[in-house]
């Protein structure tokens, strides 16, 4: 299941323009619990707007805080990676997203850096997952099979 799951949110996040398809899957294990833990309908990222209310843990002043937040709900797996490849791997709006990195790694700690996560060791832990996980990117040419998969994981 974890293989299918990872592959499906890699091929979405290359669909959706990210330089670093196995940072957004380590992103999505991570911040959902492989899929497992939504922070709003269809939210596998932890992605903060008007939407579903819920606890979340941040870490502030130096330790874990319980907090109260509003974070989105989406249409689809689909649209919750691409709205993340906008919004933090693209630029967006005066911010140089994580698709200037020059490595997944410096990807990662950029991400940190940018304030996307508050863990003092967001950034560790997505290189682990990636070290551990990653597959290679499907090419995107016309004709691959793979293209039109949509998000699945079983």
């Amino acid at each position: 299941m974890i293989a299918t799951c990872w592959q499906s949110i890699v091929l979405i996040a290359a669909l959706a323009g990210a330089k670093y398809p196995n940072l957004v899957s380590a992103q999505w294990a991570l911040e959902s619990g492989w899929g497992q833990e939504t922070s709003g309908v269809h939210n596998y990222f932890g992605q903060k707007g008007v939407g579903t209310v819920k606890m979340t843990k941040e870490w502030i002043d130096g330790q874990y805080l319980d907090v109260k937040d509003e974070f989105k709900d989406y249409k689809s797996p689909e649209a919750s990676v691409q709205d993340l490849v906008d919004k933090w791997h693209k630029n967006y709006r005066g911010y140089k997203g994580v698709n200037d990195a020059k490595s997944r790694e410096e990807a990662a700690l950029m991400l940190a850096r940018q304030g996307y996560a508050t863990s003092p060791t967001y950034s560790d832990k997505l290189i682990k997952l990636m070290n551990r996980y990653s597959v290679p990117v499907p090419s995107l040419k016309p004709g691959n099979d793979k293209i039109s998969q949509p998000y699945r994981c079983s």
